[in-house]
């Protein structure tokens, strides 16, 4: 994975495309006051309409890149080697710098049942973490006030691996920090932003491998995984009987279309979690909604 250290993560971003976006997008961020540090997402589509968005306003951009230019891109940002991200390009997405997810969308490549490849890379989406989340205080004192599982939701890009991010740091540092242990499935965590705190963070495990691991031999207080699923439920039971708690985020715009997740019903069935934590957007800032389960009051 391409280190970019000394760059913000849109900085990052933006140094890795054709220069004509580089100058489009730094022209766009002038008026802000935020400036880059306001990008959310890039989204280049070969040979069609590319995009930016700026806190919650997408706003489409006059640059438009070449097929060839996108392959130049991801061999970019996969340091030159694609062909040692070819698992996750399988997956749909690239890690990149400080936490940037590369979304990608190409030509499935089949071996029986197993997607094995992506051909014909045609369209880049670039998820940019915030720098911070205005509600980690809430967030955390939403977390002690049980000090148990706690599920953190939004709709899809409303903020929950930001919060995550935040609410570790909260939790890990202090006068009385946490020891916090992160399965960073997709390498959205950038270990630089922890220094000097309780956080421990396993990058790249897959999340089986990685709550193992984390519950057996790392002794924490919590753990954190991001976008839970079916899959999980299982090894979050175990996790469970070890007495850790979790801090998971799913996608639900209501605490009502929560509940109704089927991938989720046997995680609640358990009470897995204590604490659900909604986040929405209002005016440019985060809106925290808390509910309890009402099982265990």
């Amino acid at each position: 994975m391409l280190r970019v250290e000394e760059k913000c993560a849109a900085e990052a971003v933006i140094s890795v495309l054709p220069e004509r976006f580089e100058k489009e997008i730094i022209q766009l961020c002038r008026s802000r006051m935020g400036g880059l540090s306001e990008i959310r997402e890039i989204r280049l589509r070969a040979s069609g309409r590319a995009s930016v968005r700026l806190g919650a306003e997408l706003l489409p951009l006059f640059c438009s890149v070449t097929a060839e230019e996108i392959t130049n891109i991801v061999t970019g940002i996969c340091g030159g080697a694609v062909y040692a991200q070819r698992d996750k390009i399988s997956e749909g997405y690239i890690s990149f710098d400080r936490g940037v997810r590369v979304g990608i969308v190409g030509s499935a490549r089949y071996e029986g049942r197993a997607l094995v490849g992506v051909d014909d890379i045609s369209s880049l989406v670039f998820r940019i973490p915030g720098s911070g989340c205005d509600i980690a205080d809430e967030l955390a004192s939403a977390f002690f006030s049980s000090m148990s599982g706690m599920l953190i939701y939004s709709s899809p890009g409303g903020g929950k691996t930001t919060a995550l991010r935040s609410l570790a740091r909260a939790l890990g540092s202090g006068k009385k920090p946490l020891r916090v242990c992160v399965v960073d499935e997709r390498e959205e965590f950038f270990p630089e932003d922890y220094r000097g705190c309780e956080v421990d963070i396993l990058r790249g495990y897959k999340r089986q491998a990685g709550l193992e691991i984390a519950t057996r031999t790392m002794s924490p207080d919590v753990v954190m995984i991001d976008e839970i699923g079916c899959d999980d439920a299982m090894t979050i039971k175990d996790t469970l009987r070890c007495g850790v708690p979790i801090v998971a985020t799913a996608h639900a715009r209501t605490f009502r279309e929560l509940m109704s997740k089927t991938s989720l019903r046997p995680l609640f069935e358990i009470s897995a979690f204590d604490v659900f934590a909604g986040i929405s957007e209002r005016d440019g800032r985060h809106i925290l909604t808390v509910d309890k389960n009402e099982r265990n009051n």
